[in-house]
C-alpha cells in the first residue's frame, strides 16, 4: 500500500468467527501518472465461502487488476488517455481474470469464485468495474442555494449524498429490478445472498462499468457484504454521519462501523475501506 500526504482513508477487515480464513481482500494504493498528477486505486474482493480457496480467488483476481494498473501506467502520462484506456480495457481484464480462475480450478479440481469492485481515481475523474455483490459507495456533501434573502435553502443533493456506485449481482437486486418483491421483501428472503454473477465459476460474465465526476469533498466507501448485509442504506449514511462527525481520522470511522459489526449477529468475514482522494473534509 503506498499513500500520499494528499489523501485519508481508513482500512479495516476481520475474519467471520466461525472461519478458518478471511476469504476478503481490500486494499488501495497511489502512483503519479506523471509529475503533478496522483492516480488512486482502491478494491475490494469477497471469496466465496461456498466454494473451495475463496481467499485464494480474491487475492489471485485482486493482484491480477493491480499488475494490470501497473502496466496502464507506465503506458500514459496524460490523465485522460489514462482513464480512457483503463475504461476500453478493464472489461477484458475482469474476462481474462475469470477464465484464469476457471482453468485453475479445473485443473485443481476445485471451483474457485470471487467477487471483485474496482475503483480508479485521477484528477477528477473515477472509473468503476465491478462483479458480485461487493459494493462502491460515494459519499458527497450537499449543495445549498438561495435565490434571494427571501427565499427558502433549496439542497441540490438530498437524494444524492450517499449512493451506491456498483450494481449488485444478486437474485434480490433481480427480483426487486424485475418488479417481483420490494426491497425489503427482497432482502429478507432465504435467497437473497445468491449471485447472479461472480468471477471464477461461469465462462461468461457482464462486469458493471461506470465513470463520473469527483467533486472536491467527496468520500469514497468499499465494503463486502459481511458488512453492508448488517444495514439498509439509510442505516450505513446514519452510522457512517456518526462516525464522521466526531472529526476524527477515518481509520476510527473503519474501527466504529467493525466495532458494530463484531457486536451484531455477523457471521461472515467484513472488511471496509473509506477513503477521501484530496484529504480529510466534511460530512454532508
Amino acid at each position: 500500500m503506498k499513500v500520499t500526504k494528499d489523501v485519508d482513508f481508513g482500512l479495516l477487515t476481520m475474519k467471520g468467527p466461525d472461519k478458518t480464513v478471511n476469504e476478503d481482500y481490500i486494499e488501495f494504493t497511489t502512483s503519479n501518472l506523471n509529475r503533478d498528477d496522483e492516480v488512486h486505486i482502491l478494491l475490494v474482493a469477497d471469496g466465496m465461502g461456498g466454494h473451495a480457496f475463496g481467499d485464494v480467488a480474491s487475492f489471485y483476481a485482486s493482484n491480477y487488476i493491480l499488475k494490470w494498473w501497473r502496466n496502464k501506467l507506465l503506458q500514459h502520462d496524460h490523465p485522460d488517455r489514462f482513464l480512457e484506456d483503463c475504461q476500453d480495457t478493464i472489461g477484458g481484464i475482469f474476462q481474462v481474470i475469470n477464465q484464469k480462475l476457471i482453468e485453475i480450478g479445473q485443473r485443481e479440481n476445485y471451483h474457485l469464485g470471487t467477487t471483485l469492485s474496482v475503483i480508479i481515481m485521477v484528477k477528477d475523474k473515477y472509473l468503476v468495474c465491478h462483479v458480485g455483490d461487493t459494493r462502491i459507495y460515494r459519499m458527497r456533501k450537499k449543495a445549498d442555494i438561495k435565490l434571494d434573502d427571501n427565499d427558502e435553502t433549496i439542497d441540490l443533493n438530498q437524494s444524492k449524498s450517499f449512493v451506491q456506485l456498483t450494481k449488485d449481482h444478486s437474485w434480490a437486486r433481480m427480483q426487486v429490478e424485475n418488479g417481483s418483491m420490494t426491497e425489503i421483501e427482497a432482502e429478507n428472503d432465504d435467497k437473497s445472498h445468491l449471485l447472479t454473477q461472480c468471477i471464477g465459476v461461469k465462462g461468461d460474465i457482464n462486469p458493471y462499468i461506470s465513470m463520473d465526476t469527483i467533486l472536491e469533498q467527496d468520500q469514497f466507501i468499499l465494503c463486502t457484504d459481511g458488512l453492508h448485509s448488517l444495514f439498509t442504506q439509510d442505516e450505513m449514511y446514519k452510522h457512517l454521519r456518526e462516525g464522521l462527525e466526531q472529526d476524527t481520522p477515518l481509520q476510527n470511522t473503519a474501527e466504529y462501523l467493525i466495532e458494530f459489526a463484531r457486536n451484531a449477529p455477523y457471521q461472515d468475514d467484513v472488511s471496509i475501506l473509506i477513503f477521501a482522494p484530496k484529504g480529510r473534509t466534511d460530512v454532508p
